[in-house]
C-alpha cells in the first residue's frame, strides 16, 4: 500500500474519531489535567500547506490557559522540526499564548525525526510520542469505541496478540451502539492494524479478529478478503458503486435494510442517510415486511 493511499486511510479516521482520541490522549498520555477546553481553526493556509492536525485552547486545573496542538504522523519526516517550529511561532503571534506540541507517532518503527534545533539565539523543542510505547489498556478501558480502536496501536505488553485482538473485538462489541457503529469500528481496526506496520504479528491479529465473527450470522461481513480479513459489506457497497455494479450491489443493500429493519435498532431516517437511499425506498421496504 502506499504511503499517501495509507495516510489517506488513517486520516480519515482521526478525522472521524478526533474528538475522542484528542481527549484520551491529553488526559490519560500527556496527563493534562484539563478543566475546559475549546476547538481552534486556525487558518494558517497563506503561510503553511497544512493546517494543524489538532487545536485547542486549554485551561487546566492550575488556571493556565495555553494551545495544545497535536500532530498525527504515520512516517520519519526530515523537516518535522522545521514545520512544528513554524506552526509555534506563527500560533503564538496569532493567539498570543504559550503552545503546547506533541508529534504522536503511529508507526512501530524507530522514529527518526529531530525533535530539537539549536541556532544562533534560538533553542527550539517540541514531544514526540510513539504510539506503540502507551500501554493499550489505557484505551481498551474506555466506554468509547471510538478510542477502543486505537488500543491495536499500543503496546500489548504481556498479552499475546491473538489475545489482545480478542479483548479488542470484544470491548468493541460493547461500547457499540449498532451493528453499523460495530462494523465501522472494525474496518477502522482493520485500517490501523496495517497503517502500525505489525509485521510480526498483523496477519495473526487480524485472522484471530475473524475467528470471533459467525460470518453466517453476521449480515456486515464480506467474504473474498485475503486471510478472512473483515470487510465489512457497507463499504462493498459504496466501491461498488463507484465500480458500475449499481444493480447487483442495489439488491444487497435492500436486504441488508430489510435486515436492519426487522432488528428495529434504526429508524428510517438513520437507514437512507447511512445507505444513500430515500427516507421513501425504507418506509416501501417496512410497509411490505408488515404484509
Amino acid at each position: 500500500m502506499s504511503t499517501k493511499k495509507e495516510g489517506n486511510q488513517y486520516d480519515k479516521i482521526f478525522k472521524e474519531n478526533l474528538e475522542s482520541v484528542t481527549l484520551a490522549l491529553i488526559e490519560k498520555v500527556l496527563h493534562i489535567q484539563v478543566a475546559s477546553y475549546e476547538k481552534i481553526n486556525a487558518d494558517l493556509q497563506r503561510t503553511l500547506e497544512r493546517k494543524p492536525d489538532q487545536l485547542l485552547k486549554v485551561t487546566n486545573k492550575a488556571g493556565k490557559t495555553f494551545l495544545l496542538q497535536l500532530e498525527f504522523q504515520l512516517v520519519n519526516e526530515k523537516d518535522m522540526v522545521y514545520r512544528m517550529l513554524e506552526y509555534k511561532a506563527l500560533l503564538a503571534r496569532k493567539y498570543k499564548l504559550d503552545v503546547l506540541q506533541y508529534v504522536i507517532f503511529l508507526s512501530d518503527s524507530k522514529p527518526r525525526m529531530r525533535t530539537q534545533l539549536v541556532l544562533t539565539d534560538l533553542v527550539f523543542s517540541f514531544q514526540l510520542v510513539q504510539f506503540s510505547t502507551i500501554d493499550y489498556e489505557l484505551f481498551l478501558s474506555s466506554e468509547k469505541g471510538d478510542e477502543v480502536v486505537f488500543a491495536v496501536l499500543g503496546k500489548f505488553g504481556d498479552s499475546k496478540p491473538e489475545q489482545a485482538a480478542r479483548r479488542i473485538y470484544e470491548r468493541l462489541q460493547q461500547t457499540s451502539a449498532s451493528p453499523l457503529e460495530l462494523d465501522k469500528h472494525l474496518q477502522q481496526l482493520r485500517v490501523l492494524a496495517n497503517l502500525r506496520k505489525l509485521t510480526d504479528y498483523i496477519e495473526t491479529m487480524i485472522d484471530s479478529i475473524s475467528k470471533y465473527i459467525k460470518e453466517e450470522d453476521d449480515i456486515l461481513f464480506r467474504r473474498g478478503e485475503k486471510k478472512g480479513r473483515l470487510e465489512g459489506k457497507l463499504e462493498g457497497f459504496q466501491e461498488g458503486e463507484q465500480k458500475g455494479k449499481q444493480e447487483g450491489r442495489l439488491e444487497e443493500k435492500t436486504e441488508t435494510i430489510r435486515k436492519f429493519l426487522k432488528d428495529g435498532m434504526l429508524t428510517t431516517q438513520q437507514l437512507a442517510s447511512y445507505f444513500d437511499v430515500t427516507e421513501e425506498f425504507v418506509e416501501n421496504l417496512r410497509l411490505n415486511l408488515e404484509k
